[in-house]
């Protein structure tokens, strides 16, 4: 009679030693590759600048005139009628500037792509999904 717990207990350890895909470790190669991929995330490139805490980025819309300050502002006259669009700056740091352009009923029809250092610029119609400007300054 006192045998019989050593039947259960017995199927229990066996169960519990029959699952060893978990306890295996990582092989080499599988070690490898979740390095590499954890170090590709964290390697920023130059385009992905991060803006600084205390530059904050401006978020506001602005209208043509505001624009004239800016490098690119004369060749975004030339590929889309600026006057007739509102500005919206979405990104503003030491590397790039982009700028989306709405027009009158909130639609997004156009974005410029500005790369400071370079001073590659880039404008995108959104609507029909085509290159207008692909050069630098």
């Amino acid at each position: 009679m006192k045998k019989w717990w050593l039947l259960p207990a017995m199927a229990i350890v066996l169960a519990a030693c029959g699952n060893n895909e978990e306890s295996q470790p990582k092989e080499e190669e599988e070690i490898a590759k979740d390095t590499i991929e954890s170090e590709e995330e964290s390697v920023t490139s130059p385009d992905s600048e991060i803006a600084p805490e205390d530059e904050p980025e401006d978020h506001s819309a602005s209208s043509a005139s505001d624009l004239s300050g800016y490098e690119e502002s004369a060749v975004l006259g030339e590929h889309m009628p600026i006057d007739k669009l509102t500005s919206h700056v979405e990104t503003d740091n030491p590397g790039k500037r982009i700028i989306l352009f709405e027009n009158g009923r909130g639609e997004k029809v156009y974005k410029s792509i500005f790369i400071k250092h370079d001073r590659f610029l880039k404008i995108i119609d959104l609507k029909d999904d085509q290159l207008l400007y692909k050069d630098k300054l």
